[in-house]
């Protein structure tokens, strides 16, 4: 039978960035319908819509902020509602319905490809179909290794639910979604000693954020010479924030006793590594965020503004827009006209593009903190508000657990944020005007700037 969802394409003549929004869209309506089914919770009665609205988009988009204790709140349906949004947030409903197409034998048109295109950001559509199959491979393999891993190391401790618990965890830390099991919004705060737990977790945020691309090359071409320049800009990006990061928590937290103060030194560059991985979008956290000290909070802003790299399961402006600007702001510096890395030159579109982002993205922060701010009522500090909006709007899902206070507008403009951060604003506002291309050229004039 003719797929519905392309008979509604054609029909209404939809860009592919339209029906990348238009899934997400629909992903979370499903998801909130879902969530506010009596069946849902334990206490019978569904939660609100506009909670379930928070839920279901901090789900489908993989970010993590809650006003569910998910373990003490929703009921095993409810559960498998929240971990099944994650994973088809965290792939992509246009990935999986290329994989229902190659497993039905079902060959995909010009415009699916397009589509595909967008979705995948890729320049070209050869290899796309092939490109597909192996995220669903690396996706199910790397899921499967770490769930079986998580469920032995469960084991001892919750029986033979720790099966339950190594598949949602799994799948929560790889879509880069960090919600867990554990009950009581503490994350893994109580088990901050448990070197093995955080490193697993730090490894599947890790694989999940980098990007599927990238990791296609790793495993595929093993050779940093040949490796594209998104693979280089991609890995060396991660490994210089990581590095940073972790060094960065340390010298700030390793002498305050409320986070990471009264622990073993190898336990304090444990958690130290752990918290450098995990606000680049993942939401997990192994201290309590509101006795960390105020610069530590500052420098997650930055983390958590930058978030993972593209074609990843995670948000922000993602780790190659913040390289092309590091790399254009250096050359402005330097006077020089093209900015190069990796003896490569970066094109003039790219770096107008990854300045649009970063400039675009920067506004919509700001507009969602003064709205979330006017509806808040200076109940909490501007600081802190600032703090879950960027945790939004890099899906990393972080909290000071004040988001269950907000009201329900400031709670739907948290909502469209993790909205925005998961599809990119750029794209939201590409999908919304035409875009023409015209010969024309006006004459150009200087204007004093700076």
């Amino acid at each position: 039978m003719k797929n519905l969802w392309l008979r509604l394409r054609a029909s209404a003549q939809l860009k592919p960035t339209q029906m990348i929004l238009l899934s997400f869209l629909l992903l979370i309506a499903v998801g909130t319908f879902l969530l506010c089914l009596p069946i849902s919770t334990t206490d019978g009665e569904g939660l609100r819509w506009v909670d379930s609205l928070l839920v279901a988009t901090s789900a489908s988009c993989v970010t993590g902020l809650t006003v569910v204790d998910v373990h003490n709140d929703l009921t095993m349906f409810g559960t498998v509602t929240l971990i099944s949004l994650i994973q088809i947030g965290g792939l992509g409903i246009i990935t999986l319905a290329v994989l229902v197409y190659h497993t039905i034998g079902r060959r995909l048109q010009l415009r699916d490809q397009m589509l595909l295109q967008e979705s995948m950001n890729q320049k070209r559509t050869k290899g796309l179909v092939d490109m597909t199959l192996r995220v669903v491979k690396y996706t199910v393999c790397i899921e499967a290794f770490f769930a079986v891993l998580l469920t032995i190391h469960f084991l001892p401790e919750f029986g033979w639910d720790a099966l339950g618990y190594g598949v949602f965890h799994s799948i929560s830390g790889f879509c880069n979604a960090g919600f867990d099991l554990f009950g009581n919004y503490d994350s893994v705060v109580k088990r901050n000693t448990d070197s093995f737990l955080l490193i697993v977790f730090a490894l599947l945020v890790m694989l999940g954020g980098i990007g599927f691309p990238v990791m296609s090359e790793v495993v595929h071409v093993r050779s940093w010479k040949r490796f594209s320049l998104h693979t280089k800009l991609v890995l060396s990006m991660n490994t210089l924030l990581l590095l940073l990061g972790t060094v960065v928590v340390f010298a700030l937290e390793h002498g305050n006793p409320t986070t990471l103060g009264t622990l073993a030194t190898e336990d304090q560059w444990v958690n130290s590594f752990f918290m450098s991985v995990s606000p680049r979008t993942a939401g997990f956290n192994s201290f309590d965020l509101q006795a960390a000290l105020q610069e530590t909070r500052e420098f997650f802003l930055l983390l958590m503004f930058i978030g993972a790299s593209p074609v990843s399961t995670g948000g922000g402006i993602k780790t190659t827009t913040f390289a092309v600007i590091l790399c254009s702001i250096w050359a402005v510096l330097r006077d020089r006209e093209d900015a190069a890395i990796f003896g490569r030159r970066l094109s003039i579109e790219m770096r107008n593009r990854a300045f649009a982002i970063f400039t675009v993205s920067s506004m919509w922060v700001l507009l969602a903190v003064f709205l979330i701010a006017i509806s808040d009522h200076e109940v909490h500090e501007i600081q802190n508000i600032v703090f879950e909006v960027m945790s939004a709007f890099g899906t990393v899902g972080l909290g000071l657990g004040i988001t269950n206070q907000w009201s329900d507008f400031g709670k739907c403009v948290l909502s469209l944020t993790m909205f925005i951060g998961r599809v990119g604003l750029l794209t939201l506002l590409l999908s919304m005007t035409k875009q023409r291309k015209t010969k024309i050229r006006y004459p150009s004039e200087n204007v004093m700037i700076g």
